[in-house]
């Protein structure tokens, strides 16, 4: 069933980029909430198996990826106008694609450190954070100094998920406390969150002006290569001694 919930929401939020970019966004958008509501069965589906919140391995944090991508790309076109559901429907599929390469992990349990509240906030706030920004990149890439429209969504894009970044550094902090009573370890992860956050900081320091417009674009991708190696490349580093190596 989890497999089955896996690829059909997969195909309907690739069924969906495409419709955007053959344009018909009608159909678009209804294939893109039909994917949003298999994503949402599957998260239970997840939650039952794991008896607990699904976000403790990053199989589950893939398969959640979906669902925060819906309402954010209603509130870019309510705060923009931009029509980005080609984008946040293939950022949906490529985190669904990676969760169904990865093995079911049907016997995963939350270990100690993970039965905390500001577990399933931490975890939420990350994944909403990191999915805008990578999803801002499309519109910056796409940006020119002599056409900066595509950039100003891009801001719209970073200024919605900032909170969210700044709310999972603040989390993991107290969490951190709570768990191994320290607030900071300088473990590789936490280092990759805090060098993440202050380029995205930096970015939205710097003026929107066509002088400063290659320096904005140059953090904006630096930004992407962060949240990589953040979400994903540290998890498969060997013999790192993180304290987050769970994530994985």
């Amino acid at each position: 069933m989890i497999y089955l919930l896996t690829s059909l929401a997969l195909l309907l939020s690739a069924a969906s980029a495409l419709a955007a970019a053959w344009g018909t966004p009608p159909l678009a958008r209804l294939l893109f909430r039909a994917g949003w509501l298999v994503a949402l069965a599957l998260f239970v589906a997840n939650a039952m198996l794991a008896q607990a919140m699904p976000f403790g391995n990053m199989r589950h944090v893939l398969c959640f990826f979906p669902l925060v991508l819906l309402p954010a790309a209603a509130w870019v076109h309510h705060r923009t106008g931009a029509n980005l559901t080609s984008h946040f429907a293939a950022a949906a599929a490529i985190a669904l694609l990676g969760a169904l390469c990865m093995p079911l992990q049907a016997a995963w349990r939350q270990m100690p450190a993970l039965q905390s509240p500001w577990f399933a906030p931490h975890v939420t706030a990350y994944v909403l954070a990191y999915g805008l920004m990578a999803v801002a990149t499309v519109p910056a890439l796409r940006a020119t100094s002599a056409h900066p429209q595509r950039m100003q969504v891009a801001d719209a894009i970073v200024r919605l998920a900032l909170p969210g970044m700044t709310f999972g550094l603040w989390s993991g902090a107290l969490w951190a406390d709570a768990a191994w009573g320290r607030y900071w370890a300088w473990d590789i992860k936490e280092t990759w969150a805090l060098l993440t956050w202050l380029i995205y900081v930096a970015y939205l320091h710097l003026p929107a002006t066509t002088a400063c417009f290659p320096y904005r674009k140059a953090l904006l991708l630096l930004g992407f290569v962060a949240i990589i190696i953040t979400f994903l490349v540290v998890n498969f580093l060997p013999a790192t001694g993180s304290l987050h190596t769970y994530s994985m």
